[in-house]
């Protein structure tokens, strides 16, 4: 679902449901303790402000291994879609602890980014999340750095969305 949206100029606040289809296979394969789910979705909805207004599209493409014993969950594919507005990715754990997965940063403008269902790249990820005996994420491993939940959820908080509004 999406936040609720508002305008400083108009009263209330207003949410959307998007749809989401799950496209391609759903596939899963065991190898020891882990167990790989590797599966597409697509998320579309509009701005709910704006009555008419196109879709903004969202593919993903996910591998996801997880290895109880070891207390690991392999996470990495890619987004691709509108790339308009902004895209944010989170994974939640038991606990309810959102991690991002990735960010896209804004390119285009609504009028002309928005029409069809565009497969711009967004951004693409591979990293290990590592998780207590609930779940629950401890730690994040990206090649040989890591992070804690909130060293990593930083990195991107701290990005600017508008960073590539002038390509």
């Amino acid at each position: 679902m999406s936040s609720p949206t508002s305008h400083r100029l108009i009263a209330g606040s207003y949410t959307e449901t998007p749809a989401v289809n799950f496209e391609g296979k759903f596939t899963t394969r065991s190898n020891g303790d882990a167990k790989t789910f590797n599966f597409g979705a697509h998320v579309a909805g509009s701005n709910p402000m704006v009555p008419g207004a196109p879709n903004i599209d969202v593919f993903s493409d996910f591998s996801i291994t997880e290895n109880k014993k070891a207390g690991t969950l392999n996470i990495s594919g890619k987004l691709t879609g509108d790339n308009f507005p902004s895209t944010e990715a989170f994974i939640t754990d038991p606990s309810g602890q959102n991690l991002f997965i990735g960010v896209g940063f804004y390119e285009g403008l609504p009028f002309s980014s928005l029409d069809g269902e565009n497969k711009r790249d967004i951004t693409s990820f591979r990293f290990s999340i590592s998780t207590d005996k609930k779940g629950n994420f401890t730690g994040v491993k990206v090649g040989d750095k890591s992070y804690s939940i909130n060293d990593w959820n930083k990195l991107f908080e701290e990005e600017d969305p508008h960073k590539n509004a002038n390509r």
